[in-house]
């Protein structure tokens, strides 16, 4: 566990913000160069990543905020000295977010459809965000489970991992794009 009572203010503020700035900036990365790309291909495309992104926000919204939960009684059992009840509690987080990715993914298949059709007129753009929606909500566990594993490990003190894992994803996903 890293001693975050060491140190000037500024100092230890920077050191815990600076990785975090990164992957968040990281994580924006790849939606960005995904409208990029897709943009450069078709219109009803783009309007498919427009009408599905707000369900990405969710998605993160969740993950992210399931994790900072676990994050922030992991911290308060780290503090106490109780080790073993903050990795029981990573262990609950881990099976928390497969919950709710579970249930994510099972609503987001029932409304799918009516959403996009109240958000798109465009039959191809429908299609497209249909496709693409279902990809992105069914496929949401890994951010589920890295919203888990970056809290996790930033409740010891490591910035450094949860950013690492957040720049190789958003580097992977731009190679990825053009196949």
């Amino acid at each position: 566990v890293t001693d975050m009572t060491n140190g000037r203010t500024f100092s230890v503020l920077l050191k815990f913000s600076l990785p975090m700035l990164l992957s968040v900036a990281f994580q924006q990365l790849y939606n960005i160069v995904d409208s990029l790309f897709v943009g450069q291909y078709s219109g009803h495309g783009l309007t498919a990543l427009s009408v599905i992104y707000p369900l990405q926000l969710v998605i993160t919204a969740l993950a992210v905020g399931t994790g900072v939960g676990v994050n922030t009684y992991m911290s308060r059992l780290y503090a106490r000295g109780e080790v073993a009840k903050a990795k029981a509690t990573a262990g609950t987080g881990m099976v928390l977010a497969v919950l709710m990715w579970a249930i994510f993914a099972g609503v987001s298949a029932l409304i799918m459809k009516p959403y996009i059709r109240a958000m798109a007129n465009a039959p191809e753009a429908i299609e497209y965000a249909y496709q693409y929606g279902m990809v992105v909500c069914i496929g949401s566990l890994g951010t589920f489970l890295e919203g888990i594993f970056s809290k996790v490990h930033q409740a010891r003190g490591n910035m450094r991992l949860p950013m690492i894992a957040q720049v190789v994803g958003a580097l992977t996903n731009v190679v990825l794009d053009p196949i």
